[in-house]
């Protein structure tokens, strides 16, 4: 089953490492949901990389407790058969196919042949590579290389997946297909982790994690991440009396930052305040400026 109980998929609490004297986590505390899509990001050398070799126990932790799969990360070995981890390395076989390097890996969890030919050629038709099947992956362009990679590490149907950057190289047309395909897992009870520097992915995941020098800065859905940096919607009006429009609004309370020519810039709290404001002045054009991950990012770190 994809679902046991309702604890966190990976429960961390207080994870140092230290690499020399680099500290690559510091403290880290968070807990991961299950059935979820949860975006790791943050600045390189923040420890995206660092804390997802953790869960897979590649590393041992200086000091801390981390849970995986309701198991102690000593223990990661027994539900490895439940963990899917691409990495950021090339971890595939260049002399072998497309098709031999995905029974190899089918062969390494025991699926049986007929269930293997299934999920080998659902997953090729996924990562747009049926017809090169019988190509090497050594011969591979860096995106295709990427395909292929995640083909083998869904091959087992895992109920954890840890991505690490697992879209680099791939056109935007076959990453909306592999967010699509997220999607299901994670209707299904599973969860994926992935890390990402691309903020229109990290809009698409349910929560975001956002971490820098070692630590979880700021957890939450993308909506409450940009709350916590304290960004706000905002509007755009192109005024047919910018003087009078202008003061009309000041009168109702907003705050009115006056562009070059007649457009004016508005501070929202809400969504609901758009209707008194068109109700104060009928404005030439209108735009709603939502505020991006981008945004709540860079104001993160000049807090930090």
């Amino acid at each position: 089953m994809a679902s046991r109980g309702r604890d966190p998929v990976v429960s961390a609490r207080g994870l140092v490492k230290d690499f020399g004297r680099l500290r690559a986590l510091d403290q880290l505390t968070v807990d991961i949901p299950r059935g979820a899509t949860y975006g790791l990001v943050g600045p390189n050398g923040s420890g995206k990389t660092t804390f997802i070799r953790a869960i897979v126990g590649l590393l041992k932790l200086d000091k801390g407790e981390l849970n995986v799969l309701s198991r102690p990360v000593s223990r990661v070995q027994e539900i490895y058969s439940r963990i899917g981890y691409m990495t950021q390395h090339k971890a595939l076989y260049p002399d072998l196919t497309l098709q031999e390097n995905l029974e190899f890996f089918a062969g390494l969890y025991g699926i049986d042949k007929q269930e293997r030919e299934r999920r080998i050629s659902e997953l090729l038709e996924m990562v747009n590579l049926a017809e090169h099947r019988q190509r090497l992956a050594g011969t591979l362009s860096g995106g295709m290389y990427q395909r292929l990679s995640l083909a083998c590490t869904l091959i087992h149907e895992p109920e954890l997946l840890l991505l690490d950057e697992p879209t680099v190289g791939v056109d935007p047309r076959l990453r909306q297909t592999f967010w699509d395909y997220f999607e299901r897992l994670t209707s299904e009870g599973k969860t994926v982790i992935i890390t990402t520097h691309l903020m229109d992915e990290a809009e698409k995941c349910r929560i975001v994690g956002y971490m820098r020098a070692g630590r979880m800065t700021a957890a939450g859905s993308p909506e409450e991440i940009k709350r916590h940096a304290g960004l706000k919607p905002y509007l755009q009006l192109w005024l047919r009396d910018p003087k009078k429009d202008a003061s009309l609004l000041r009168a109702r309370g907003y705050e009115v930052d006056m562009a070059k020519g007649a457009a004016a810039r508005i501070r929202l709290e809400s969504h609901d305040q758009i209707k008194d404001v068109l109700d104060a002045v009928s404005p030439l054009d209108m735009r709603l400026k939502e505020p991006t991950l981008e945004e709540a990012f860079l104001k993160l770190s000049e807090g930090a």
